[in-house]
């Protein structure tokens, strides 16, 4: 009977340091001061931050960052930022950038008449509408650096327009040019 329970308490042991490992692994967002942020955020936008997560392996760490608000005339934009914390790690990018969008987008699953790819500098976006608020959006997705196989990091973000208003090329090109990262804090 001795040697069950030691069996029954070393396998509970192993199932609690497999489930602790787990929960290390799940991504737990904080708002923190925009400051703080590798999203160079601009006024008026609220930041959060994941804590590190590492792979499977913990050998790659990653960590995600958003920025996110709505302007005085109504327009909606959403930054987000996944990004490899060492060199060991990297991120693919094989989905398309209309798959990258709707997982970035808080009504993702409500995207309908989603525009093809199109290209502005260093980044993919799309045009579609946001079904749930009724709103004309674009979303684009910038790859990092390569490293490893995949990438250092990868960037999106969201412009949406208030209900009744367009989306229109300079506001897209806008965006994309003002979406940038500010360098770590140390």
């Amino acid at each position: 009977m001795c040697i069950v329970a030691r069996l029954a308490c070393c396998i509970l042991l192993v199932l609690a340091a497999r489930t602790a490992a787990a929960q290390a692994r799940q991504y737990v967002w904080s708002d923190i001061d925009c400051r703080q942020s590798r999203i160079a955020a601009w006024p008026g936008l609220k930041c959060r931050a994941t804590n590190a997560v590492p792979s499977e392996g913990n050998i790659g760490v990653f960590r995600q960052w958003a920025a996110f608000g709505t302007s005085r005339d109504g327009y909606y934009a959403q930054l987000f930022v996944w990004e490899a914390q060492n060199s060991f790690s990297y991120l693919s990018a094989d989905e398309t950038t209309a798959d990258f969008v709707k997982w970035i987008f808080e009504h993702g699953k409500f995207i309908a008449q989603v525009s093809p790819v199109a290209r502005y500098k260093d980044a993919d976006y799309v045009t579609f509408t946001d079904g749930k608020a009724g709103r004309n959006c674009a979303g684009f997705r910038r790859i990092g650096r390569p490293q490893r196989g995949g990438y250092d990091s990868v960037m999106g973000g969201i412009l949406c327009a208030p209900s009744g208003k367009t989306i229109g090329d300079v506001d897209i090109s806008t965006f994309i040019d003002n979406a940038r990262l500010q360098p770590p804090v140390r």
